[in-house]
């Protein structure tokens, strides 16, 4: 039982001591203690959801993390510079990186930052295909 639960019980059995002569006032006081009774109930739910959502979250992590290891693990930390080119955005100006086959793509390159679409040409390619 959580601490909000105790303390509506604990106003339930005051109010069970009170014997109030005005049914009206004992009416209210009860519906305001079995409001505060949904309530709590309500906020015990949350809280075991919530707790249900962490327990998810820190799954989440520890699979990224094994991800994130085992693209270490292949790339041995280094990713080789060779096969991505170095493109600033017209648009908003950030460094950005395109492989090879992204490049050679007939649909485009979209800035990863601002979702613009990025058009340059590549120095030699004009002359290789002469």
């Amino acid at each position: 039982m959580s601490f909000i639960s105790e303390k509506v019980a604990y106003l339930d059995g005051l109010a069970d001591g009170l014997q109030l002569k005005d049914e009206g006032t004992d009416k209210v006081l009860r519906g305001i203690i079995e409001t505060l009774g949904a309530i709590a109930e309500a906020l015990e739910e949350q809280d075991e959801s919530i707790d249900d959502l962490s327990d998810c979250i820190d799954g989440i992590y520890d699979e990224l993390d094994d991800i994130e290891t085992a693209i270490d693990e292949e790339y041995d930390g280094e990713m080789d510079e060779d096969d991505f080119i170095e493109v600033v955005c017209p648009h908003c100006g950030e460094t950005v990186y395109f492989d090879e086959d992204m490049i050679d793509s007939d649909d485009g390159l979209i800035c990863p930052n601002c979702n613009e679409t990025i058009e340059f040409e590549i120095p030699g390619a004009e002359e290789e295909e002469k």
